[in-house]
């Protein structure tokens, strides 16, 4: 369990790294940062793919491209989708956004309790009741205080529901799934560079930036597969309560070293928003205690 535990840690140390690291790649645009990081990651799920022996499940993807022609249109949308979320986490840092794009992450979890209960009929837990109550006090606050809720905040805090619901919708599961998605969006980035770039522009920035560009994939690459590697030695629960520990990381960053700060006037909101999140970790632990002592009596 440990090694699973300190996996999980590695993992949302590097993205917390990767979150930083478009400052790195000054003076580059935030859509060439993004297609250097999404063809440098590229490689890193081939890699996966091939430690978790997943060619398989890709194959039997194609097999149902090819019985389902318009299923194509799905894993396109579908990696639509995680672009988006992937241009919001370059963007961010390089925008002054940081902050209030890692208020969406700590806001995920809730989210995907609300959407759970809406649209798959889940029951809330008293505990989790009470976090949607402060999440919605919190935003209610918000944006009585300011006229409006960061929408880079919303799009994360929603988006990736939507992400997750219709990639189970579509039944569009594991590395095979991961692997589509980040192929698709690396095949638009290749696109991009072959409109946009010459061979001359690609050759400058590989040249200024040799050690980071490559870089990017290897860290990439590393903490993929260390997030992986945690999932299967972990338990559920605890596997879901370490990942709390990314967008912590993620407000870290955006504070200390990105130097933004919170105002005066989104202090309680935000204060409500991570009570309400320490409130699932709460649940998170008190589930994986009583967990860990049936298994211990059984």
């Amino acid at each position: 369990m440990y090694k699973g535990i300190l996996l999980s840690l590695s993992a949302s140390c590097l993205f917390g790294l990767v979150y930083y690291y478009p400052v790195f790649l000054k003076p580059l645009s935030i859509i060439d940062i993004f297609c250097w990081r999404l063809l440098m990651s590229f490689p890193a799920i081939m890699l996966l793919v091939c430690i978790e022996k997943q060619w398989r499940a890709i194959i039997d993807l194609f097999q149902r491209i090819r019985q389902q022609p318009l299923f194509l249109l799905a894993l396109i949308f579908s990696s639509l989708l995680l672009s988006i979320q992937m241009l919001i986490f370059v963007w961010a840092p390089l925008s002054g956004k940081a902050l209030s794009t890692s208020l969406g992450y700590f806001m995920l979890p809730l989210t995907m309790v609300i959407c759970g209960r809406v649209f798959y009929k889940e029951r809330f837990s008293f505990l989790q009741k009470i976090a949607v109550v402060l999440a919605f006090v919190g935003v209610a606050l918000e944006v009585y205080i300011t006229g409006a809720f960061s929408w880079e905040t919303a799009v994360i805090c929603l988006g990736y529901p939507i992400y997750f619901m219709f990639r189970r919708y579509m039944n569009i599961d594991g590395i095979a799934g991961t692997f589509s998605d980040f192929f698709f969006v690396a095949l638009g980035c290749l696109c991009y560079f072959v409109i946009q770039y010459d061979m001359h522009k690609i050759s400058d920035d590989v040249v200024h930036f040799h050690i980071f560009i490559p870089l990017l994939g290897i860290i990439t690459a590393i903490a993929f597969a260390a997030y992986f590697s945690a999932s299967r030695l972990l338990p559920l629960g605890i596997f879901g309560l370490l990942g709390y520990v990314e967008p912590i990381l993620l407000a870290i960053v955006s504070i200390f070293f990105l130097h933004e700060s919170i105002s005066s006037e989104h202090i309680i909101s935000y204060g409500l928003i991570w009570g309400a999140v320490c409130v699932l970790i709460l649940e998170g632990l008190v589930y994986t205690i009583r967990n860990f002592k049936y298994k211990r009596i059984k």
